[in-house]
C-alpha cells in the first residue's frame, strides 16, 4: 500500500516561532500517519522533518526531501528519503505532485510558486495562519474559478489535526 503522503511548505530561512511552528505541523503530519513531503533543505523544512522524526509515529520513511541540487548530502539532517533534482526551483512541482494534499508555513516566492502548483494540480491546500506568510494571505480565498474551493485557514493544532484526519477519509 502506498505510504500519503503531505507536503509542507515555507520559508528556507525561519526563526525561532517560524521552525516551533513547522515542528509542530511536521509532528501533526506523522502522528496522523502520513508521511512529510518538502524540499530538503533549512528553515521550515528542517524543522517539519525534524518534527515528524520527532514524532511518535508509525510506519517510516515519515520524512521525503526533494533536493534543488545534486548533491543529496545539502538535505537537512532529519531527511530520511532524499531525491536529488538537480532542477533547481522546478522542484517546487515534484513536492506538489508527490503529495496528497499540502499545508503552507509562512514562505515567500519559492512558497507562492508552490501554492500556485498546488492549486492548479487539484491539490487540497492550507495555510498554518500562525506561521504568517503567503498561506496567511490567501487562506479563505478561491484563487481563481477553475475551483470551487478556497485556501483552507488552519488556526492551530487543533485544526490542523482535525484537516489531517478529513484527509484519511479521501
Amino acid at each position: 500500500m502506498r505510504r500519503r503522503m503531505i507536503a509542507v511548505i515555507g520559508s528556507g530561512a525561519a526563526d525561532d516561532a517560524l521552525t516551533a511552528h513547522a515542528e509542530d505541523v511536521g509532528a501533526a503530519i506523522a502522528v496522523a500517519g502520513f508521511a512529510g513531503v518538502c524540499g530538503g533543505l533549512g528553515g521550515v523544512m528542517s524543522a517539519a522533518c525534524r518534527g515528524a522524526v520527532n514524532a511518535p509515529s508509525g510506519p517510516t520513511p515519515r520524512t521525503v526531501a526533494i533536493l534543488p541540487g545534486t548533491d543529496t548530502s545539502s538535505a537537512n539532517a532529519w531527511a530520511e528519503v532524499v531525491i536529488a533534482t538537480g532542477i533547481g526551483h522546478a522542484r517546487n512541482l515534484p513536492i506538489v505532485l508527490s503529495a496528497d494534499a499540502v499545508v503552507a508555513v509562512g514562505g515567500g516566492a519559492g512558497t507562492l510558486s508552490e501554492i500556485a502548483h498546488s492549486w492548479q494540480e487539484g491539490r487540497r491546500l492550507a495555510a498554518y495562519l500562525p506561521a504568517g506568510g503567503w498561506g496567511e494571505k490567501i487562506a479563505g480565498m478561491t484563487l481563481d474559478p477553475k475551483r470551487p474551493d478556497s485556501v483552507v485557514g488552519l488556526a492551530d493544532e487543533r485544526a490542523l489535526a482535525h484537516w489531517l484526519d478529513s484527509l484519511l477519509c479521501d
